[in-house]
């Protein structure tokens, strides 16, 4: 395996925390973080940088060869509010990266966005899938479009790859997210709103095959654009009740009259050019837990 130099953004999330110690003994990495984490990865070099706030490139490393750019906004949920964090910390820092990568040219410029763009009510989104109608995406969902349309600007310079994940969940965990919501309600015996059908469909992923899906992107020489999610289709009905076995209480739903719209990924691509997602929630459904034990 080749040994990359590689930048990544928000690397004390859920996501980047694991890319740092999955890659910490193949790559030389670079992390760029809030602050500095309570226990640093042995090997990764940190820059403290505040997204939210004016920044400079300058002082980040020479010869990078590819950018994991996977920093989002803790306030997505917070608009209007704080629709200017949200601006800077989505938008103006890729950006930024993005006449960073050019100016010192970068290889790969790897960038995290969201399955939320679709349109729902679909059986299976594909790539080609049409996005929402502006107005329509919100605040969050809105900065992550933009942040896509201009990357692909980029493309005639370096590979430009955009990885469209799908309720990505794992051990320490947001608490705030999906999973771990589903998995405290259950807990704490809160009943759980579903329709008839047994609510919203979709195909979660565990964050060790985001993790994989990255070791075998680096190698990739093309730009891509590709739906990441897992190999099986649960309704919230299906997930709350993984969720209560593991624990030992069964859930408690409260089915409304509305149809919820399913929001499934179609990942062929991904396992054609990538990797096949193998990770189930019955095999990892103590990660999620661990989430809110923490």
């Amino acid at each position: 395996m080749r040994k990359y130099r590689i930048l990544v953004t928000g690397a004390n999330g859920l996501l980047g925390r694991h890319v740092l110690k999955a890659f910490s003994a193949k790559h030389e990495l670079h992390a760029m973080v809030r602050e500095m984490p309570a226990e640093p990865i042995h090997g990764v070099t940190y820059y403290e940088c505040n997204f939210k706030n004016d920044w400079s490139t300058e002082g980040l490393p020479n010869g990078i060869d590819t950018i994991l750019h996977l920093v989002q906004s803790e306030k997505f949920r917070n608009f209007p509010n704080d629709a200017l964090e949200v601006f800077n910390v989505n938008v103006a820092s890729t950006i930024k990266l993005l006449d960073f990568a050019k100016i010192n040219n970068v290889k790969k410029f790897i960038f995290t966005s969201t399955g939320g763009l679709y349109k729902t009510g679909i059986d299976s989104v594909t790539e080609n899938t049409p996005i929402n109608t502006f107005g329509t995406l919100g605040n969050y969902l809105a900065s992550k479009f933009c942040s896509e349309i201009l990357m692909h600007n980029y493309s005639s310079y370096f590979n430009v790859m955009v990885l469209r994940l799908f309720f990505m969940y794992g051990p320490g965990q947001n608490k705030s997210m999906l999973m771990p919501r589903l998995a405290s309600s259950v807990k704490k015996k809160i009943p759980i709103k579903i329709s008839l059908t047994g609510g919203i469909k979709i195909n979660p992923i565990h964050v060790n095959d985001v993790v994989t899906i990255f070791e075998r992107i680096l190698d990739i020489d093309e730009s891509l654009t590709l739906n990441v999610a897992g190999p099986e289709v649960l309704s919230i009905r299906d997930i709350s009740e993984i969720l209560g076995k593991a624990v030992g209480i069964e859930p408690i739903f409260e089915v409304v009259e509305k149809e919820n719209s399913g929001l499934i990924a179609n990942i062929d691509l991904l396992k054609n050019k990538l990797y096949s997602p193998c990770l189930t929630l019955d095999q990892r459904v103590n990660d999620v837990l661990l989430s809110i034990n923490d």
